[in-house]
């Protein structure tokens, strides 16, 4: 009796520094713009900036479509960034970097390791809008 005890034990202790170790691990949510394009520049990845803000239903869309995979923003290749619209600093530092048309959020811009705007755009976009524009950036970081 007390060896199942001390066995369970022992594979709680497990479980809990396996997942201690596996949040460890996992990467920090970017939610400011200067720290984002520092990620991007550190790993020499393109930036995929998402700015709008939680109670936007058009951004809960861009960002179930990033969760599911239906729209891959691979980590090999992307610094993903989630900008809060709302915060004075974050605000300033997206319009002084970056240049989105139109007036619906969320603005996505993707940019270059070092900050060069590659393309970007504004409002809801669907599964093939966001694919499309992930090429075209590519194509753009090519040239």
């Amino acid at each position: 009796m007390i060896e199942l005890h001390q066995m369970k034990t022992s594979l709680q202790i497990l479980a809990l520094l396996f997942m201690t170790a596996v949040m460890a691990a996992a990467p920090a949510k970017i939610t400011g713009v200067d720290d984002a394009l520092t990620k991007a520049k550190e790993g020499k990845k393109m930036l995929f900036l998402q700015y709008g803000r939680e109670n936007c239903g058009n951004c809960q869309a861009l960002k179930a479509m990033i969760k599911s995979g239906k729209v891959a923003i691979p980590s090999t290749k992307f610094v993903y960034a989630d900008v809060n619209c709302d915060d004075p600093k974050s605000s300033k530092a997206f319009s002084s970097k970056f240049n989105v048309k139109g007036n619906t959020l969320p603005f996505v811009v993707i940019a270059s390791a070092d900050g060069k705007q590659l393309a970007s755009r504004s409002g809801y976009g669907s599964e093939a809008d966001y694919k499309k524009l992930i090429r075209d950036a590519e194509m753009a970081a090519k040239k």
